[in-house]
C-alpha cells in the first residue's frame, strides 16, 4: 500500500481522534477579572485641541477620578475615532503619576 499525504493525515487524525491527545474537553471555569468601566459613570464632552469639536466619552469614578477616555461611536464628527491628541487626554488628568 502506497502511503500518500493524504492517506498519512487521514490516518494520524483518526488516531488522535480515537486515542485522545491528552487534552480535556470539560469546560474549564473562567476566573476573570471585573472590569474597570463597570460601576463608572460615563460622560461625553469636546475634545479641546482643534475646531472640528470631536466627541469624546469620559468614564469617571465615582468619587471624580477618570478611568478612561475614548471617542463617542455615536458621534456624527467622528463616529468614535480620535487623532492622537485626542486619544492621549486621558493623561491630562490627574491620574498621571508621571505628570507635575
Amino acid at each position: 500500500m502506497r502511503v500518500t499525504r493524504r492517506v498519512f493525515l487521514k490516518i494520524s487524525g483518526t488516531v488522535l481522534a480515537a486515542g485522545g491527545i491528552g487534552i480535556s474537553i470539560a469546560p474549564v471555569a473562567a476566573h476573570a477579572k471585573t472590569l474597570k468601566l463597570k460601576y463608572a459613570r460615563k460622560t461625553t464632552t469636546i475634545c479641546p485641541y482643534c475646531g472640528v469639536g470631536c466627541s469624546i466619552v469620559v468614564s469617571t469614578t465615582s468619587y471624580g477620578k477618570v478611568i478612561n477616555t475614548e471617542g463617542d461611536p455615536a458621534s456624527p464628527v467622528n463616529a468614535g475615532s480620535l487623532c492622537s491628541k485626542g486619544s492621549a487626554l486621558y493623561q491630562l488628568s490627574s491620574a498621571n503619576p508621571n505628570r507635575l
